[in-house]
C-alpha cells in the first residue's frame, strides 16, 4: 500500500505538470490569485482522481496477489501510464475546442470524417504511449528498490507521507472555501478556473455564504474586476449606425409552453392579437435549449447555451441589451421567477443597474398577476421621448399553477405528484392542468394587448412571443416528464411568433415562415440587431444565429443544450452528449438508431462551440 501511494504522489505531481498546459491557451489572463488557487485546485483534483484510481488498483492487485511481482509493475504502468496519456492528450482538445475530452469526440476523431490521422502520426503516438508506461514501469521499480533500502528508517519514510497527506487535503479544503467564496461574488478571476481543469466541481452553497453575508453584499455586485477573458466576444467592436426612428421591442415569454397549445382554444387572446395585427407564425422553432438557462441565453445572446459557464464566470451581459442601452432605450426586465436563479442578473442583464430581481406573490399565478401590473405602471410611466424595450417571462406553465377564479375549461384535471409519475401515469388531467396555466397567462396577456393598442404604439413595435422551452407529456412513451431530460420536439419546440415588420423585411420573414424552415432562438438577436437596432457588422461577429429576415435555405441542424448535455439535433435524428461525455444517436423520438450520424454537423456544431473562444 505505501509503494502504491507513493507511485500515487510522483503521478499526481507529473499530472500536475501536464495540466500546465491548459492555463497556456490563448487569451487566458490570470493574476497572482488566481495562480495561487489553481495551483491548489489542480493538485487536489489530481490528488482525488489518483486517491480513486489507486484503491481501483489496490483491488486488482489483491486479486492477482500470488503473480510475480514484475506482473504488478507492469499492469500499474499501463493504468496510471494510459491516464497521463489521455490527461495530455485532453490538453490539446482544450487548446482546440475549449471543452474537454469526452467519448463524443473520439467517436468523432475516430469517424475518419473530420480528421484522417497520417502514418507519422500514428507512429508517434505508438512511441508517446510505449514510452511513458516504460518510464512508469521504471518508477516502480525504483519505488520497490527504495522500500527495501534498509538505511532509511520506517519512521523518516512515515513522517513525509504524513505530511503529503496532510499538504493535499489542505489543498482541497483550501481550493472549495476560495471557490464557494469567489463564485458567491462573482470573482471572475478564481470562478473562470473552474472551465480549465477536466471535471472540476468545486463546492457552492449560498446557504453558507449567506451566514456570513447578512448585509446581502453579493446583491450589489457587478464586474468591477479588471480582468481578460478568453472569450472574445463580440469578434469585432460593434458599430451602430444612426436610427432616425428606432423601433421598441417587446420580448413576451412563457416559462415551459408548448409549441401545440398556441391555437385559437387555448390562447384565444394571443391568437386574435396576432390575426388582427399580421403576426407571422413560425411552426418548425426550437429553443436553444430543454431548460430555462439555455433557452434564455439563447434569446438574449445569439449563440449557444453551452457559453453559458464561461459568460456566468466572466460576468458577459448581452450585446443585444448592451445596445439597446447605447441607443438610449428605456428597459423593463419583469420576471414572475426569480431572475437571480438562473442568474441572469450575472449574465444577459448584468449590465443593467437596479434590475427586478422577481415579482411579489406566493405562487405562480400571483406573481404573473403582479408581474402584469408592474408592467402596466412601467409602460405608463417610461419616458415617451426614447424607445422601449421589456421583457415579460410569465411563470405559470411552468408550475401547472392557475388563477383560481377561472372556469375550468379542461377537465378531469388533476394536481401534479411528481414522486408519483411513471410511464403508465394517465397524462390527460395533467395535461388538462397544464393547458389550464397556458389559458391563464393568456388570459392576463388581453391586459397588455389592450394596453399596447390603446397606446398608440403599435406600428412602432416589434413583439417577439415565445417561450424558453417546452414541456413533455410523456409524448415519447418513455416516462418523460416535464423538460430537461431530452432534446425532442416535447421538450424544445417551442411556439415562435413576430408582430410588427413591415416591407421587404415582412415579406421574407412570411417567406420563411410559410417555407417551414428550421428556425431557433439564436435567430433572434442577430435579426433584431441587424434590422431595427442599426448595427451594421455582419452578423457572425456576435452571433450564430441566422438572419430571421433574409432567406434561409441551408440550415441541416441546430445545437440544444442544457446544464449539463448538449445535442445536435436534425429534423430527424438527435446526437446527444451526455454529462459525463458518453454520445447517443437518436431517433426524433429519442430511441436509439443502429446508424451513424453525419459527423460533419457534428464537427460544424462543435466550432460553433469554439467559436467565441480565442484560440
Amino acid at each position: 500500500m505505501k509503494k502504491l501511494f507513493i507511485f500515487l504522489l510522483l503521478n499526481v505531481l507529473f499530472s500536475s505538470l501536464v495540466a500546465i498546459k491548459y492555463f497556456l491557451v490563448p487569451g487566458i489572463s490570470l493574476n497572482c490569485i488566481s495562480i495561487l488557487f489553481a495551483f491548489f485546485a489542480v493538485l487536489s483534483q489530481t490528488f482525488i482522481f489518483y486517491l480513486l484510481l489507486s484503491i481501483i488498483c489496490f483491488s486488482l492487485l489483491l486479486c492477482i496477489r500470488k503473480t510475480p511481482r514484475f506482473l504488478h509493475n507492469i499492469l500499474l504502468a499501463v493504468i496510471f501510464g494510459a491516464t497521463l496519456i489521455m490527461l495530455y492528450i485532453d490538453t490539446v482538445t482544450f487548446e482546440q475546442y475549449r471543452f474537454h475530452i469526452n467519448q463524443s469526440v473520439l467517436s468523432l476523431v475516430l469517424s475518419g470524417q473530420v480528421v484522417d490521422f497520417s502514418m507519422a502520426t500514428c507512429l508517434l503516438m505508438f512511441v508517446l504511449i510505449l514510452s511513458v508506461i516504460l518510464i512508469e514501469y521504471t518508477i516502480l521499480c525504483l519505488i520497490d528498490r527504495y522500500l527495501n533500502n534498509q538505511a532509511l528508517q520506517a519512521k523518516t519514510k512515515r513522517k513525509w507521507l504524513k505530511i503529503s497527506l496532510i499538504f493535499f487535503i489542505f489543498s482541497l479544503l483550501m481550493s472549495n472555501i476560495v471557490y464557494m467564496i469567489s463564485a458567491y461574488y462573482a470573482y471572475a478571476p478564481i470562478v473562470v478556473i473552474k472551465e480549465y481543469i477536466p471535471h472540476y466541481y468545486p463546492l457552492t452553497s449560498k446557504k453558507i455564504m449567506g451566514i456570513f453575508d447578512k448585509e446581502g453584499l453579493q446583491k450589489n455586485i457587478r464586474t468591477t474586476v479588471n480582468f481578460k477573458s478568453n472569450v472574445i466576444y463580440p469578434k469585432h467592436s460593434l458599430q451602430i449606425a444612426s436610427n432616425p426612428n428606432p423601433k421598441n421591442i417587446i420580448f413576451i415569454v412563457l416559462d415551459s409552453w408548448r409549441y401545440d397549445t398556441f391555437n385559437q382554444e387555448n390562447t384565444p387572446n394571443t391568437y386574435k392579437f396576432v390575426q388582427q395585427h399580421d403576426g407571422v407564425i413560425f411552426n418548425n422553432h426550437y429553443s436553444t435549449g430543454n431548460a430555462t438557462r439555455t433557452g434564455i441565453f439563447g434569446l438574449f445572446y445569439g449563440i449557444p447555451g453551452t457559453y453559458w459557464q464561461s459568460f456566468f464566470n466572466n460576468s458577459i451581459p448581452s450585446l443585444f441589451v448592451t445596445t439597446l442601452q447605447k441607443e438610449n432605450y428605456n428597459i423593463g426586465i419583469f420576471s414572475s421567477a426569480k431572475i437571480s436563479a438562473p442568474e441572469f442578473d450575472r449574465t444577459a442583464f448584468v449590465s443593467i443597474e437596479n434590475l427586478r430581481i422577481n415579482s411579489a406573490g406566493n405562487s405562480a399565478s400571483e406573481r404573473d398577476v403582479n408581474l402584469t401590473k408592474d408592467w402596466l405602471t412601467w409602460f405608463n410611466s417610461r419616458d415617451t421621448s426614447r424607445p422601449s424595450f421589456s421583457f415579460l417571462f410569465y411563470d405559470q406553465p411552468h408550475g401547472y399553477d392557475f388563477l383560481k377564479d377561472l372556469d375550468l375549461k379542461y377537465q378531469p384535471i388533476s394536481d401534479i405528484n411528481y414522486l408519483s409519475l411513471s410511464n403508465d401515469t394517465n397524462p390527460e388531467p395533467i395535461f388538462n392542468r397544464y393547458k389550464m396555466s397556458v389559458y391563464s397567462v393568456d388570459y392576463l396577456l388581453q391586459q397588455v394587448y389592450t394596453e399596447l393598442e390603446n397606446s398608440g404604439t403599435l406600428d412602432n413595435t416589434i413583439i417577439i412571443i415565445t417561450g424558453d422551452h417546452s414541456q413533455e407529456m410523456n409524448d415519447n412513451h418513455m416516462g418523460f416528464w416535464g423538460h430537461n431530460g431530452n432534446y425532442t420536439d416535447a421538450q424544445t419546440k417551442v411556439p415562435f411568433i413576430v408582430i410588427g415588420s413591415n416591407g421587404e423585411e415582412a415579406y421574407q420573414l412570411n417567406k420563411n415562415a410559410l417555407a417551414n424552415v428550421l428556425t431557433s432562438h439564436e435567430d433572434v438577436v442577430p435579426s433584431l440587431m441587424k434590422h431595427y437596432l442599426s448595427v451594421t457588422n455582419d452578423i457572425q461577429d456576435y452571433s450564430t444565429g441566422y438572419d430571421l429576415f433574409r432567406p434561409i435555405s441551408n440550415r441541416n441542424w441546430l445545437l440544444m443544450s442544457n446544464y449539463s448535455s448538449y445535442a445536435v439535433r436534425t429534423p430527424k435524428n438527435i446526437y446527444l452528449v451526455n454529462s459525463v461525455g458518453f454520445s447517443h444517436y437518436m431517433d426524433q423520438y429519442n430511441k436509439t438508431v443502429d446508424d451513424v450520424p453525419n459527423y460533419q454537423y457534428i464537427h460544424q456544431a462543435l466550432n460553433n462551440m469554439k467559436y467565441f473562444y480565442e484560440h
